[in-house]
């Protein structure tokens, strides 16, 4: 299964970690940005920035499951949200307790948990040895 993670960039280093937990299930975790240096100011790196978001557009387009891992604050993560829905075959996923701030958030395909381990438990990953990060 391709799994996309759709979150804030604090959280990227979490994100790696589960993307080798997951690649050790033979699982592909396809959130290209995870792997990326900071683009910003995003209008002096406009090349980059561009080819990056189409790059992400895909790889969503592409996924079999979307894990947006939810934060008080943020942006492009509801955008990526917004660009899932239109995957009809994806399922979808919001980890942590700012799930329900926006409407599109509250989408009947959302499946709403409080962990990464509830994700797995629904993709029956076994994750009984793995300490999966929590975010705040």
């Amino acid at each position: 299964m391709k799994w996309y993670f759709a979150s804030r960039v604090r959280h990227q280093q979490k994100i790696i970690d589960v993307a080798n937990f997951l690649d050790g299930k033979v699982e592909k975790v396809v959130s290209n940005w995870i792997n990326k240096k900071s683009l910003k100011p995003y209008d002096q790196n406009l090349k980059e920035v561009q080819l990056l978001a189409e790059e992400v557009v895909q790889s969503i387009l592409d996924s079999d499951i979307f894990v947006l891992i939810s934060d008080p604050e943020g942006t492009d993560m509801f955008v990526e949200l917004g660009i899932c829905l239109n995957n009809a075959e994806a399922r979808i996923y919001i980890v942590g307790k700012h799930s329900k701030r926006s409407l599109m958030q509250l989408h009947p395909r959302i499946k709403h948990v409080s962990t990464l381990k509830e994700v797995f438990d629904s993709e029956n990953i076994d994750s009984k040895d793995y300490d999966a990060p929590l975010f705040d």
